[in-house]
C-alpha cells in the first residue's frame, strides 16, 4: 500500500517550501532589460573565450533598444565593444512611450542601434525566433550600414548567445 499525504502533511508542507524557494529565488534573478542584468551580462561576456575571438578587432560603438517594458519604460543600452571586450557606455530609461522612441540615428556616431519591443527582445532571448524573423520582422529596427554590422555578426550572434544562458526573469 502506497503512502498517501495527508492535508497539511510532510509532502504539503515541503511542496509549500519548494514553491516558496522557487518564488523568491526567481525574484532575486535580474530581469532582462534593467541595469541589474546589464550588469551580470558585462560580466559574463567579458570572461567568454569564444566572443573575445569574435570581437578582438571590432571597435565600436552600438545601442540596443527595447520599447515597453514590464515596468511601463523604453531603454536604450549603449556598449562600446573594443579588443575584445564590452564596457557599457550608458544606460537610459524612459517613461513609455517617450521621446528615445524619436530620437535620431546619427551616422558615424555609432555603428548600429536596434530597437524591438521588450516582447520581441524576450522572444529572441529565448530562442522562439531566429535571425530570419529578426530580418524580417517589422517590429525590429536595425539602423546604420548592414554590410558592416555583417562583419561583426559572430561577435553579436555570441552575445545573443551568452545573455540567453544567463538566468534571469523577464
Amino acid at each position: 500500500m502506497g503512502s498517501q499525504a495527508t492535508p497539511g502533511g510532510p509532502t504539503r508542507q515541503a511542496d509549500l517550501l519548494r514553491e516558496r524557494w522557487y518564488t523568491r529565488a526567481m525574484a532575486e534573478l535580474p530581469r532582462y532589460f534593467t541595469t541589474e542584468f546589464t550588469d551580470v551580462f558585462l560580466e559574463a561576456i567579458n570572461k567568454d573565450a569564444v566572443f573575445q575571438k569574435a570581437a578582438r578587432s571590432m571597435r565600436e560603438t552600438i545601442a540596443l533598444r527595447g520599447t515597453d517594458t514590464p515596468d511601463k519604460k523604453d531603454v536604450e543600452v549603449r556598449y562600446r565593444v573594443h579588443d575584445g571586450r564590452i564596457e557599457l557606455l550608458s544606460f537610459e530609461e524612459q517613461d513609455a512611450p517617450g521621446p528615445l522612441r524619436t530620437t535620431k540615428f546619427v551616422k558615424g556616431s555609432m555603428l548600429a542601434r536596434t530597437t524591438a519591443p521588450y516582447d520581441f527582445w524576450v522572444k529572441l532571448d529565448k530562442g522562439e525566433v531566429g535571425v530570419i524573423d529578426v530580418i524580417m520582422s517589422p517590429d525590429y529596427k536595425l539602423e546604420g550600414p548592414k554590410l558592416k554590422v555583417l562583419r561583426y555578426i559572430r561577435a553579436f550572434t555570441r552575445m545573443g548567445d551568452v545573455a540567453a544562458e544567463l538566468p534571469k526573469r523577464y
